[in-house]
């Protein structure tokens, strides 16, 4: 969190710009006017769930060849994103709902300021006249538990109150355009969410919503908000199916304003909607307020269950409370945070907090780290952009890692492994062989099969290569073996599988891959003329198989396998390219001119495959440079060029952020700061490599590489990049003995390393 000193700041007004605070499962949003600052409260497991899938006959690959070679492919794909049972161009659903507004009242506001503080909670500050209001809210790390402690002056009766709210859910059959994707009518053939109700007990007030039932939860899904106030007694009120009693979302443009941002409130500002409200009519000088979200996930009962946490949270106290957290603080605070300065201002750092899981095991929560839309646990409208589904065509996990974030990418690892049932019936149904095919996106849901979303583009085969790549790093950068046989191993094995059963052995002797998509780009074309040989699924797939078969020797398994899976690598097409004036580039498909790309397909042997890099040869650097230099991407997505590939290739672009992958580079040797802006100063600690090392280095303002400490963890050969190109290197152990020396001639600084010990690199 920002530093206490950080100067308040007005209240935002619109929720999308709110402060923010979560713990494992919970999110809060602050936001609103002065007179009315509101929590919009969010659990990661709120979904609508709804799937109609089994109104979807499934499409085979064997009736896609079919319909391919007869020219007659718009049965099913009229134009790449409207194919036939899209989920996105059907229904609103699968879909993250909002949980629940907590709305401060506070009629005597002039004036509203928020400040985050350092221990992880947000001060908010109200005032009037003569008359303020003061809260410290913060989110408990122990219990999904929203802490309001409070601070009064000058306050008599109606000067405060305090509303637990949910409007109903605006997304109407036949009625109310998509909010999120578009002007279109959905369709007549569901039924609208039935309306919110408010409850109370002697103690606690607020309100339930309910789902309808689906293959996941098949008696359907409940949520339910509940507050709690200590030291204090309001009277309670219950009102239901009117307008007006929750804040009003506000934007300065309603819309869709840009990419990823879709503002359109005005359906929820007008809707009904269910408010209990606690009215403190002499509200005591300090005292607190605690709110709950609890969903059928948790317990049969939600109501029942919100009360009793808020009851066992009352029998500790706020002190009780303030003490727990103050403990679970201590027990997730990393103790060597990977950390750099960029000057004097700390520019890249892992969070000093892991958040304890809360999840239940085997919840089918929605939100997960490596997600690349937004965490479903903030979520305030109606309707996600892209139903906030996972996108699996969209995954980096390096920057997590450099980091040392390894925490954070395990949640994705166990949802891959999860998966494999449902995969390995798509790999049979839909392409008929043997293995797993991951599907294009994901939902928290339990249904036959897989939750197809797009015909076109789940024909993307490097998909397999994309999802099992964290598995496979995770492995590489701590060496758990346990968690290599475990979860990342029957995942890539049934993956490889998948892709070496599914290449064609043509005349040439090398193996093709027929048909495949490139990643949102060209779609599927009559005879497959543009889906042959994808350049990304080229590239993911010999990632795939060499990895797999590194699995399978680390563990002694599958040995005919993995040297089968070593052999199909080598033999696979050449990444396609185009005759350009310059000299040759790559394009994303054989046979394809280039284009402008969505996503940079035709670098993804770059930032995807970790297949050319820094120490590939010096034609092939060539030709990944001037494929660079010539590329057009779509303006939303081109921060792929300077946060993913510019680094990979030595490249600083001025104005371009510093990323993990500036600094430390480890996919082939362990190359220091191979992107970074000049004249500057940076110092970077623990960070973290291939191979189980951590790093730690400084670059000087005049360009020179100081201080260069490695820490082995596994015992691994270590090869680094000379840091003083030119120059000979002494590699010293911790005991003060020179256990290795590189010529000047050596681009690299290889050497053996025990476990647990740490080296030091001089010049000579």
């Amino acid at each position: 969190m920002p530093d206490e000193s950080q100067a308040p700041a007005p209240l935002p007004r619109d929720p999308h710009d709110a402060l923010r605070l979560e713990n494992d499962v919970l999110g809060v949003r602050l936001w609103g006017p002065a007179a009315q600052p509101t929590l919009s409260l969010g659990k990661a497991d709120i979904w609508d769930r709804r799937w109609l899938g089994d109104r979807q006959p499934v499409v085979s690959l064997q009736q896609l060849r079919e319909l391919a070679m007869r020219d007659e492919l718009s049965q099913v794909a009229a134009d790449p994103n409207r194919t036939v049972y899209d989920a996105y161009n059907l229904y609103d659903f699968p879909c993250p709902k909002p949980g629940a507004q907590v709305i401060l009242g506070a009629p005597f506001a002039l004036r509203g300021a928020a400040q985050p503080e350092s221990a992880g909670g947000i001060r908010l500050t109200v005032e009037g006249h003569t008359k303020s209001l003061r809260a410290l809210i913060w989110v408990a790390l122990a219990r999904p538990l929203v802490v309001v402690e409070l601070e009064t002056e000058g306050l008599a009766a109606g000067d405060f109150w305090l509303r637990v709210y949910r409007h109903r859910d605006t997304i109407v059959p036949g009625g109310v355009l998509n909010p999120s994707l578009g002007d279109r009518t959905p369709p007549t053939d569901f039924e609208q969410l039935p309306p919110p109700r408010c409850w109370r007990t002697n103690a606690h007030w607020g309100i339930i919503f309910t789902f309808p039932a689906d293959p996941t939860f098949p008696g359907g899904f409940s949520v339910a908000a509940a507050a709690l106030a200590l030291g204090a007694n309001p009277i309670i009120e219950l009102c239901e199916g009117e307008r007006g009693l929750g804040t009003a979302l506000w934007a300065e443009r309603e819309g869709r304003l840009s990419h990823g941002v879709a503002k359109r409130y005005t359906p929820i500002n007008e809707a009904t909607g269910a408010a209990s409200t606690a009215r403190f009519n002499a509200p005591p000088r300090s005292f607190a307020v605690l709110v709950t979200i609890t969903t059928t996930q948790d317990a049969a009962d939600p109501t029942a269950l919100a009360c009793q946490a808020l009851d066992d949270a009352r029998k500790l106290g706020v002190e009780g409370l303030r003490r727990e957290q103050s403990e679970a603080l201590r027990r997730a605070r990393r103790e060597h945070p990977a950390r750099a300065r960029v000057q004097a201002a700390v520019r890249l750092a892992a969070p000093s907090i892991v958040r304890p899981s809360l999840r239940r095991p085997g919840g089918y929560y929605g939100d997960v780290p490596l997600c690349s839309v937004e965490s479903t646990k903030f979520c305030f409208q109606d309707s996600a952009l892209w139903h906030g589904d996972f996108h699996l065509n969209e995954i980096r996990a390096e920057p997590l890692l450099t980091l040392g974030q390894f925490e954070e990418l395990l949640p994705y690892c166990e949802m891959i492994h999860t998966l494999l049932p449902q995969v390995r019936e798509n790999a049979r149904e839909v392409y008929d062989l043997p293995g797993a095919m991951y599907p294009l996106v994901h939902f928290p849901l339990r249904c036959r099969g897989i939750a197809h979303t797009n015909l076109t583009w789940e024909q993307d085969m490097g998909i397999n290569g994309l999802v099992t790549k964290p598995l496979w790093l995770y492995y590489r950068y701590t060496g758990d073996r346990q968690f290599l046989r475990d979860l990342a191993w029957p995942v890539l094995r049934e993956c490889a599988r998948f892709m070496a059963a599914y290449l064609t052995e043509e005349s040439d002797g090398l193996l093709h891959i027929v048909p495949t998509v490139s990643p949102e780009h060209w779609g599927l074309t009559r005879g497959f003329e543009r889906n042959r040989d994808c350049l990304s699924a080229l590239t993911l797939t010999r990632y795939l198989l060499t990895a797999a078969a590194s699995a399978a020797e680390a563990l002694g398994q599958a040995k005919a396998q993995a040297a089968a899976w070593r052999s199909a690598a080598r033999r696979l097409a050449p990444y396609p390219t185009f005759a350009a004036q310059a000299g040759p580039v790559w394009v994303d498909v054989a046979a394809a001119p280039p284009i402008e790309y969505n996503i940079p397909a035709p670098l993804a042997a770059v930032f995807w495959g970790d297949d050319v890099g820094l120490d590939s040869p010096p034609a092939l650097l060539e030709l990944a440079k001037r494929t660079l230099d010539q590329i057009r991407v779509w303006g939303p997505h081109a921060f792929y060029l300077d946060n993913c590939v510019r680094p990979r290739l030595g490249i600083w672009r001025p104005g371009a952020t510093v990323s993990a992958e500036n600094l430390l580079l480890s996919y082939q040797a362990i190359h220091l700061f191979p992107a970074v802006p000049p004249q500057t100063e940076i110092v970077m600690e623990d960070f973290a490599a291939q191979g189980g090392f951590r790093i730690s280095a400084v670059r000087t303002r005049e360009g020179e590489t100081r201080d260069v400490r490695i820490h082995s963890l596994l015992g691994e050969q270590c090869a680094i990049a000379n840091p003083w190109p030119g120059r000979r290197v002494a590699v010293i152990a911790g005991d003060g003995n020179e256990v290795a020396l590189a010529q000047g001639s050596e681009m690299n600084v290889s050497f053996a390393t025990h476990p647990d010990q740490e080296y030091e690199l001089r010049p000579t």
